[in-house]
């Protein structure tokens, strides 16, 4: 399978892309840090020329408002082709629990838009909205040390356990998070 991820060198981008090639997928990835900036539209352009050869694309990167602007280019090119998925890594926070209200917000929007889209009458292609609470990676490092936080491995699995589904079924929404510390014991 052929895949696209945006933001696949840190968190769970990376844990998922570095799964998935480990599995034996061909993933392309885009982030900054491989000359990908989701906020240049050149590069947005470039993410959604590549992409079009792909099965799936998990859109993960989060940079305001073009998360939302990507799903909806990618959506545009997808919607009518009933091979392909689309996976976007939302958060609980699009309730309003994060501490940034600027990430709170684009999550927000990109569940309302995915959801419209979803409910698009001639969408053919599979929609996900992954809303993981909070995960502990390098980014949210010393952060959040008292509260629950999912590995990106537990959320890695989560994703690839809703792309594994048949192509027929498609999960809107699946959330997970932490209940307690003491899980590992």
């Amino acid at each position: 399978m052929k895949i696209g991820i945006t933001g696949h060198t840190k968190g769970i981008g990376k844990a998922l892309h570095d799964t998935l090639i480990y599995k034996g997928h061909t993933v392309y990835g885009f982030s900054r840090q491989n000359s990908y900036d989701i906020s240049d539209q050149e590069d947005r352009n470039a993410i959604i020329h590549k992409v079009k050869e792909c099965d799936v694309f998990i859109n993960n990167a989060w940079l305001d408002f073009y998360q939302v602007d990507l799903f909806n280019d990618i959506f545009e090119q997808w919607k009518t082709d009933k091979t392909k998925t689309i996976i976007n890594i939302n958060s609980r926070s699009k309730y309003g629990i994060s501490g940034n209200p600027s990430y709170s917000a684009t999550k927000k929007e990109l569940a309302k838009v995915a959801y419209k889209g979803m409910f698009d009458m001639d969408k053919k292609c599979r929609i996900i909205n992954v809303n993981p609470g909070y995960v502990k990676t390098e980014m949210t490092k010393n952060k959040h040390d008292t509260i629950p936080m999912l590995s990106a491995t537990e959320v890695t699995d989560m994703i690839l356990w809703t792309l594994n589904q048949p192509q027929h079924i498609e999960i809107g929404e699946i959330s997970m998070w932490l209940t307690s510390l003491d899980h590992d014991k």
